[in-house]
């Protein structure tokens, strides 16, 4: 009787040890016979799922930018006043630099291998940080001069910005709870009146 294989699972397992293989060799060091083994199967097996290396690095690049965007959404999206949830996503973020970081030279490899997927990432990433800011100049929170749309990219560049000195230096930032504070007390100057 032939094995039956849960097609989604078996995805996901791949994924799980392409990030690891991608992180240690990066992107261009690395090809799929790389990833064959550090999934435990042969590179045959693998072009089933994944016939080239293109078709791995989109799914990986979709995924990241999806859980991204899900995280900014979740903090952005909450009944809390504005400032609240700009608070909420310097936290989120912040604490989610020491994993981003494990994986850094990957993230930089794969944010560049789709620019297009990576263009209409940041856009809904914009979207939505500059209705929150929006909403807090409409009921008077936030500095009414503000422009919505150049402050949300502002903020976006700097945790970026953040994320990548992280990766490339992490002892010379100060823990990740620090940073949030800064971040925060520093984006609530920018926005409030």
């Amino acid at each position: 009787m032939p094995k039956i294989v849960d097609a989604d699972r078996q995805r996901d397992e791949i994924r799980n040890a392409a990030r690891v293989v991608f992180a240690e060799r990066g992107v261009r060091g690395t090809g799929l016979a790389h990833v064959a083994a550090a999934a435990g199967m042969g590179r045959s097996s693998l072009y089933h799922y994944y016939p080239d290396k293109d078709s791995l690095l989109g799914d990986l690049v979709k995924e990241m930018l999806d859980q991204e965007l899900a995280m900014f959404r979740e903090c952005l999206r909450s009944p809390e006043p504005p400032i609240a949830r700009l608070e909420n996503l310097a936290r989120a973020c912040a604490a989610l630099f020491p994993e981003w970081a494990l994986f850094g030279r990957m993230i930089l490899d794969l944010r560049l291998a789709d620019v297009q997927f990576l263009k209409r990432t940041f856009r809904a990433l914009r979207r939505e940080l500059a209705a929150v800011l929006a909403e807090g100049q409409e009921n008077g929170s936030f500095a009414a001069e503000l422009n919505a749309d150049v402050t949300a990219s502002l903020l976006i560049g700097t945790i970026d910005g953040l994320l990548l000195q992280y990766f490339i230096d992490p002892r010379a930032l100060p823990k990740p709870a620090e940073i949030a504070d800064t971040l925060f007390l520093t984006t609530r100057r920018i926005v409030e009146k």
